[in-house]
This record gives C-alpha cells, sequence and structure tokens, in this order.
C-alpha cells in the first residue's frame, strides 16, 4: 500500500512524481486477555505495513483510546467485561471517522449481523492464520469487508448485501479527505496534489460524494457532511 511522492525539481521549481511513499497502517488492539493482544501485535506487525499503536483490554478503554489515538483500523474482540465489543464499535463509530473496524471474535456466525449493523467493516476467527489476518487488516484499510472464509456461504451472501446497503450512506476515507479539503477551499489541482491523486479522480470522487449525500454542489455537500458530523 503506497502513494507517490511529489518531489521538487532543482531545474524547474516543479513539482513532479518522486518515489513510492509507503503508508503504515495503525492498528489499535482490543481484547481482555492480555496473552491474546501480544501475540496479534507480534503477528501484525510481521508485516512491515503495519503498526500496532496501542492496546485495549475492554470496551469502555477502546473507545476512549480509538478517540485519543485515530487509529486507522481496530481490532475488536466481540465478548469482554463490561462493556462489549459491539456496543464499542456502535459508540467509535458515533464518535469518530474513518476509524475501520475488523471484529475478531471466536463465534463463527451467532453475532455477525449484529456487528455489522453496529458498523464493523468485516468479522474474521480467532482461528484465522497470519496471512488471513494480514489480509483482512489491509483490506478494512482499503474500505473492503473481510468475512473469515469458514462462515457458511449463504450467510456471507447475506451480509454482502448487508454491508453494501451500509456503504451507501458512508464515505470512504479518500472522500472525506477531498470533502474536508473542499471545507478549506482548496480546489480540484490542490486536493490532488495534497492526496497523491489525479485530478480526475478527484472530480470522480466528488460526484461519488454527491451522490452519497444527496445533494447537488460542493457547498451542500460540505454542508450535509458537517450536519452528519462526517467532516
Amino acid at each position: 500500500m503506497t502513494k507517490t511522492s511529489l518531489v521538487l525539481e532543482p531545474t524547474s521549481g516543479v513539482l513532479v512524481r518522486g518515489q513510492p511513499v509507503a503508508k503504515t497502517i495503525r492498528v489499535l488492539v482490543v481484547d481482555d486477555h492480555a496473552v491474546v493482544r501480544q501475540g496479534l501485535q507480534r503477528m501484525l506487525e510481521r508485516d512491515k505495513g503495519i503498526k500496532v499503536v496501542g492496546e485495549a483490554s475492554n470496551g469502555e478503554e477502546a473507545v476512549s483510546k480509538a478517540m485519543a489515538l485515530l487509529p486507522d483500523v481496530i481490532t475488536m474482540d466481540l465478548k469482554m467485561p463490561g462493556m462489549d465489543g459491539i456496543t464499542a464499535t456502535r459508540e467509535i463509530k458515533q464518535k469518530t471517522h474513518g476509524v475501520n473496524i475488523l471484529m475478531l471474535t471466536l463465534y463463527s456466525e451467532d453475532f455477525v449481523r449484529e456487528a455489522i449493523e453496529a458498523g464493523a467493516s468485516g468479522y474474521m476467527l480467532k482461528d484465522s492464520d497470519c496471512e488471513q489476518l494480514i489480509q483482512a487488516i489491509h483490506q478494512v484499510y482499503d474500505d473492503l469487508c473481510p468475512i473469515a472464509p469458514s462462515l457458511t456461504r449463504e450467510l456471507v451472501s447475506r451480509l454482502d448485501k448487508l454491508m453494501q446497503n451500509n456503504r451507501v450512506s458512508v464515505l470512504t476515507r479518500r472522500q472525506t479527505e477531498i470533502l474536508k479539503s473542499v471545507s478549506e477551499g482548496a480546489n480540484g489541482k490542490e486536493i490532488a496534489v495534497k492526496l497523491f491523486i489525479s485530478p480526475a479522480t478527484v472530480k470522480r470522487e466528488i460526484r461519488k460524494t454527491l451522490d452519497k449525500l444527496g445533494v447537488k454542489d460542493r457547498a451542500q455537500a460540505v454542508s450535509e457532511a458537517m450536519k452528519q458530523k462526517l467532516i
């Protein structure tokens, strides 16, 4: 997962494409067992693109650290003393934006729908191997929705439809970044340079954002996003 840097060319004074700049995915690990948290950290950090920035042992602590650290991805345990993972997920999604949550649990099918409806972006089991978990972290970061392969085909089909419906009204990380820049008065070219994307991509993402928010122009989009506390 990389972004291309912009560097100043000495002879012309023009910004040009440089070497890829790696993006590190910042992860908060939530589980009530210290051994599990430590094991997950060691496992995830085998991938150089992932860094565990914090740990939480219960739902209340997960909400507090999510708001303080604003990680890219949270691995969320389901059953914990006090506030459970589903309640914590719901609160985190209400109080933050751009934080994606991957449920990571022992429970195969009993709580999947409830977790997704609370705002989880994916659902993996703790018996998943290292490669599957690392891939799931990257997928959640990229606004995809990984589901444990061991879950039944019928359940996965139902969840896919549910998550598609949930995503209709939710802006992606890139759309949020673009809309924030628009609210700060940046034009398309300035946004493209800032986010290391093309002006055509900026236009396309703005069109998608207008459609999602049900508005006609950028000013209305900013106003509606502020009302919904998306930016």
